[in-house]
């Protein structure tokens, strides 16, 4: 891993993160003189399970996944982060340890906002903090659609939905031969809580129906064909 300082772009992309945005502007500018971007390379950890959370991070380019571990072993992609914003930030506040592990799955840069500088601006400003709080809404409406997911759709509709998802994320870095291509299919499977059983054959009733190809990697087809079969 090496570091550099922050540019008017990073700048730019962090001015756009809720929980930085409540800190209005002459606090933020404050907060972001004590970081540097950090370059993590593809296969590194940012963190892992069991890691006390003194940070949370912003994303600003790349593509991480985070990952649970059971006792046995087995891995569960609980996310995969593509898009620049922020994470880790509920576990940080509460002041408790990771309890995944955070892979980086293509070269990522991201800034990692150490906790306690965080607070000691909310604790000098406690008129932001409702704004804050409201950050923390949008990933209380992101588990409440997993959960209604996990319960209420069928393996083909989590599969195409998921890719769709993805795509829309991802657009321009998909048509690019250097850019993001989907996650691994087994990835998938754990990511939408399927097992790898269903998952190849739904992904074969998505490519009977003309909406993928299902080769080494993953290519939408049809896209119409496809949001048809996610509802």
């Amino acid at each position: 891993m090496h570091s550099r300082p922050l540019s008017d772009a990073d700048r730019d992309v962090m001015s756009q993160v809720p929980l930085l945005v409540a800190l209005g502007q002459t606090r933020l500018t404050s907060l972001l003189g004590k970081c540097r971007v950090e370059c993590h390379a593809r296969g590194a950890h940012l963190f892992c399970a069991g890691d006390i959370a003194d940070r949370f991070y912003i994303l600003l380019s790349g593509h991480l996944r985070l990952v649970k571990t059971s006792p046995q072993g087995e891995e569960t992609v609980m996310n995969f982060l593509t898009e620049p914003g922020s994470f880790a930030e509920a576990v940080s506040f509460a002041g408790r340890s990771y309890p995944v592990e955070c892979q980086v799955i293509e070269d990522c840069e991201i800034v990692s906002i150490p906790r306690d500088a965080y607070l000691a601006i909310l604790r000098s400003a406690p008129d932001v903090a409702g704004s804050v709080l409201a950050g923390f809404l949008r990933w209380e409406r992101f588990f409440m659609e997993e959960i209604y997911k996990m319960r209420h759709t069928r393996p083909i509709q989590r599969i195409a939905s998921f890719l769709i998802d993805f795509e829309d994320r991802n657009g321009e870095k998909l048509d690019d031969p250097n850019g993001t291509n989907f996650p691994e299919k087994r990835q998938i499977a754990s990511r939408i809580g399927i097992t790898p059983e269903t998952f190849s054959r739904s992904l074969r009733k998505l490519e009977a129906a003309g909406a993928i190809a299902s080769g080494p990697k993953l290519q939408i087809i049809d896209r119409a064909a496809l949001l048809e079969l996610a509802r």
